[in-house]
């Protein structure tokens, strides 16, 4: 009889842990569930947001460059102005002579 309630006993805990246990699971993996793609949403809104950042960085970068080659360009070419306006002043000066 002592046996029979062991194996009763023994039964009933076997139970009570096999469904504390499937209940535990299905919380941890809910959990795992919703929270694992939100955590990988914000790893990628993260990562974009420095994407962009480069990208503006990278943009700011080239358009300064260029400023600074147009205004390269626009001192040379005013030099170039000059030099010819000069030479038209001696060929005037040559040709009213």
């Amino acid at each position: 009889m002592e046996n029979n309630n062991g194996n009763k006993i023994r039964n009933i805990l076997f139970n009570e842990v096999s469904l504390i246990t499937g209940v535990v699971a299905v919380a941890i993996v809910s959990v795992l569930f919703i929270s694992g793609p939100d955590a990988q949403l914000q790893q990628d809104v993260a990562l974009i947001k420095q994407d962009i950042e480069t990208i503006k960085t990278n943009e700011l970068v080239h358009i300064q460059a260029s400023i600074d080659n147009n205004t390269a360009r626009a001192n040379g070419n005013s030099a170039m102005i000059i030099e010819i306006n000069l030479k038209l002043e001696r060929i005037i000066t040559l040709l009213e002579k």
